[in-house]
């Protein structure tokens, strides 16, 4: 919708202005006094009184270089004007270089007079180059528009800049009378700068139309000033206010041009000089436009609208249709549904409207930001409405635009709104639309991990919520609340709708996120399947058919707890380490109770203060109680109890160790403040091993206890190192050195293979040495764990060797013995008998040459005997 364009181009025929040719020569104060202003191109002057004076007849003009001394230095130039005074032509190729004062000239100087004396040097007059231009100003904000676009009802003016003015502030300009016509110079010489307009048709105008309907002249501008503007004042021949909305849209173009005495004509159409430049002015339509950054806007999200129009211009907005809707209840901070989207408060240029429409008066109630409102939709009631956030007035900048922000909330009703930009103008109605669709958003929501918890396990929920300013959680689920529940209190408190305290409600970020943790721990559910509903809207199960909510199914597990032990039979000396999953993350971890004839490892571990042993669960569930080598070394041989206990749903230790020095009891929670004490378990009458384990456990089942376990047994022993049977091997043999133990498994043995022969020589022997030292671990094995050496004898002399293996953990040794011989030997014999014939028998045997030093060890004396042997029988045959 445009307002209609009044069309009030002034008539060439009717009104002031006319097609104009060329521009006509025009008089101005031809007479020229003593220091007045002349131009290049003047022409018809007088100059007569400039020139002369009463007491002499002075003919000549005379001008100084700059930095010389008029009267006193030679002048740079003399021209004789003598028969010129009275049509006098300043002439450009004349004065051209030689611009500035030129004075009255005689040979001394100056004037002589009647007295002989030199009268001061005096001005004839100033010659300058006359210098022209125009521009186009915007009337109301004083900028210029040259070359640039306006619209209707934006009023123009003209800014002329020239150093003509002084040629019209002559001061036989004001001052000279014609009696004849009774009129002084000033009203009689009607000449001076003529301002053109073409318009888009092809039409030359020398008048223009105001919004008075007043024509306007642009002929004789008479500049009084070096910039001049055509603006309203006191006279009534310089009320040039030009209202553009006369004036059809199109591209008009301005010029000055100055003909006076004959200027123009002299100098011809120079620009710059007596004719300035062109100027354009692009004559447009009023109109407004609005646009939205946005088509479509989730609710609870802002947007913006664009306004284009005039520059500092007031602008009606509002939301049209609007009056029908439920404006709230005013009760407390939740809104009903149906309010429309908002203007954004302390905006720059934006201030709140009282009426919403132009339509009949209805008073509205509506919330905003918490506060009851009453909204009267007639502007033209005496009610006074405070921050109606619906409609507002908007002014312009200095561009004719404008930036309006909107915001929308989670209560503002999902619909199309068409937003209405108007001037105030009540006849023509110059207005502007743009519609824009709100929708709900969405809510969604997971749960970390699988989905399925131990009790006392964190869980994090997360989501998105483009819907609302806050995310409503509650839950269901076996024997709650079939509405629901609130979330971190399920077993308490029922949701009930619009009632926040009933629900969790967490806050939604700027990027439209939100996340809640929930600790399992103390929530007094059992184990199950749950659903947790997330909301846009505190609204319960029951009334979610209006609201945007979204679910997800969690499964809860009862916690438990298992262990083992790394060794069922541990050595003295040696670590045990006892390992396990804790489900449920509980925080205090895990209570490990230990328990033995005359020994519980709590009053161990902290004999002046004895208190149950804890050790921390890892974030995965595991966990570890390291039972070092000080704590089993002075521990007597027999068999220990292992209890490992685990808090449960409540995250606390309901059987616990309570005392005072040298008594200590252990105990049960009774109630929820009271305890019962069960059993003692460290000092006189205390428990002994398996009963106390026995007690123990018997407190943590009971009925009222929410705690769990696990047990365990090991074995201490006193710790043993045995050697298998070696047997004996030759030089260059590869065999292994192997045994038993009941060290841990992963315990360091040390096993050396030492000659026999290694020991103190005198200085003349050889102190030759073989053997073999490894550290090797105690590995797992069938019945009883291992070890093992590999011996390489390949290096080794033939001797007798000692085998040494011992732990380093523990105080555990073994010793044995073998003999490594030179080498295998081959025995051949032959018997021969016919009757009477003697018998003959041959024994061989090979061996290699032992060294100079090395006594034979017990094997090698055994074969040499056999080989005297063989030897014997062969001589007795003989």
């Amino acid at each position: 919708m445009t307002k209609k364009f009044v069309l009030a181009l002034v008539s060439l025929m009717v009104l002031a202005a006319v097609a104009v040719g060329s521009a006509s020569a025009g008089i101005y104060c031809i007479n020229i006094s003593a220091a007045d202003a002349v131009f290049f191109g003047e022409s018809g002057l007088n100059i007569t009184s400039a020139v002369l004076n009463p007491t002499a007849n002075v003919s000549k003009i005379a001008w100084y270089s700059p930095g010389t001394v008029p009267g006193t230095d030679a002048p740079a130039a003399v021209y004789d004007i003598n028969g010129t005074e009275q049509n006098f032509y300043v002439s450009p190729t004349m004065f051209t270089g030689y611009t500035g004062a030129w004075y009255r000239y005689t040979a001394g100087h100056g004037l002589s007079t009647t007295s002989g004396e030199l009268d001061p040097i005096q001005v004839a007059f100033y010659v300058y180059e006359p210098s022209l231009s125009l521009a186009i100003y915007n009337n109301v904000s004083g900028k210029d528009i040259t070359n640039k676009k306006v619209v209707a009802d934006d009023t123009v003016t003209f800014r002329v800049a020239s150093n003509l003015y002084s040629l019209f502030a002559r001061s036989n300009a004001a001052s000279y009378t014609n009696a004849t016509l009774n009129v002084t110079w000033q009203q009689f010489y009607t000449s001076g700068i003529d301002i053109k307009v073409k318009s888009p048709d092809g039409a030359t105008l020398n008048a223009l139309v105001n919004h008075t309907q007043a024509t306007n002249s642009l002929s004789g501008v008479k500049p009084n000033n070096q910039l001049y503007y055509l603006i309203n004042n006191a006279l009534a021949v310089d009320a040039w206010e030009i209202n553009i909305s006369q004036y059809s849209p199109g591209l008009y173009e301005a010029y000055a041009q100055c003909n006076v005495n004959s200027m123009k004509d002299n100098l011809g159409s120079v620009t710059g000089k007596t004719v300035s430049a062109t100027g354009t002015l692009d004559v447009d339509k009023d109109t407004i436009s609005v646009t939205a950054d946005k088509e479509t806007v989730i609710r609870n999200n802002d947007f913006t609208i664009s306004i284009e129009g005039k520059p500092k211009t007031v602008y009606y907005v509002w939301f049209t249709g609007t009056s029908t809707y439920t404006f709230g209840n005013g009760t407390g901070d939740i809104l009903t549904a149906d309010i429309p989207p908002q203007f954004m408060p302390n905006q720059d240029d934006v201030n709140f409207m009282n009426n919403l429409d132009n339509t009949a008066a209805v008073n509205l109630n509506y919330v905003y930001k918490g506060t009851t409102t009453q909204i009267r939709t007639d502007v033209a009631t005496s009610t006074t409405v405070v921050n109606n956030p619906y409609a507002i007035n908007v002014t312009t900048g200095t561009d004719g635009t404008a930036v309006v922000g909107i915001e929308t909330h989670q209560n503002t009703k999902a619909a199309t709104y068409t937003i209405r930009v108007q001037k105030p103008d009540a006849i023509n109605q110059l207005y502007d639309t743009v519609k824009v669709k709100i929708e709900k958003g969405a809510v969604t929501v997971t749960a970390s991990g699988d989905g399925s918890y131990y009790l006392g396990e964190e869980v994090v929920f997360s989501g998105t919520n483009t819907d609302s300013d806050y995310t409503y959680l509650f839950i269901t689920g076996p024997n709650l609340n079939a509405n629901g529940a609130k979330l971190d209190a399920p077993t308490t408190t029922a949701t009930v709708s619009d009632q926040t305290n009933t629900f969790v409600r967490e806050t939604v970020k700027t990027d439209n996120t939100w996340e809640y943790k929930l600790e399992t721990a103390g929530l007094g559910i059992d184990a199950g399947t749950y659903t947790v509903y997330a909301v846009n809207t505190p609204k319960n199960k029951a009334d979610l058919s209006g609201a945007k909510y979204d679910t997800v199914s969690i499964v809860v597990k009862k916690p438990f707890v298992t262990a083992t032990v790394s060794a069922s039979t541990v050595a003295k000396g040696d670590k045990l380490y006892i390992r396990g999953t804790a489900e449920g993350n509980p925080t205090p971890g895990v209570a490990v109770w230990i328990l033995g004839k005359n020994y519980w490892n709590g009053e161990a571990a902290t004999p002046a203060a004895p208190s149950m042993v804890t050790e921390t669960v890892n974030d995965d569930g595991s966990f570890e109680y390291e039972f070092g080598s000080s704590d089993t070394v002075n521990l007597a041989s027999g068999q220990y109890f292992v209890v490992v206990q685990h808090p449960m749903y409540n995250d606390r230790f309901d059987v616990f160790t309570w005392g005072v020095n040298p008594t200590y009891v252990v105990e049960n929670v009774s109630g929820i403040t009271g305890s019962n004490t069960n059993f003692i378990i460290w000092g006189n009458n205390k428990l002994q091993g398996s009963d106390a384990a026995e007690a123990l456990i018997t407190s943590i089942n009971s009925a009222d206890i929410d705690d769990t376990y696990t047990k365990l047994t090991f074995l201490i022993e006193e710790p043993w190192i045995r050697i298998n049977a070696i047997g004996d091997h030759y030089v260059g043999d590869q065999f292994t050195i192997a045994g038993t133990t009941n060290l841990a498994v992963d315990d360091d043995i040390i096993c050396e293979v030492t000659s026999s022969s290694f020991k103190p020589t005198q200085k003349t022997q050889s102190g030759e040495f073989s053997g073999q030292s490894s550290t090797v671990k105690v590995v797992e094995g069938e019945t009883y764990n291992e070890w093992s050496m590999d011996v390489d004898a390949s290096t080794f002399k033939p001797d007798e060797y000692i085998v040494n293996v011992e732990s380093i953990e523990t105080t555990a040794t073994a010793t044995t013995t073998f003999n490594v011989l030179t080498g295998q030997p081959t025995v051949t014999a032959t018997a021969t008998s016919t009757g009477a014939a003697p018998v003959t028998a041959t024994a061989t045997a090979t061996q290699a040459t032992p060294t100079s030093t090395a006594a034979p060890g017990f094997g090698a004396l055994v074969a040499l005997i056999g080989l005297g042997a063989v030897a014997a029988l062969v001589l007795r045959k003989e």
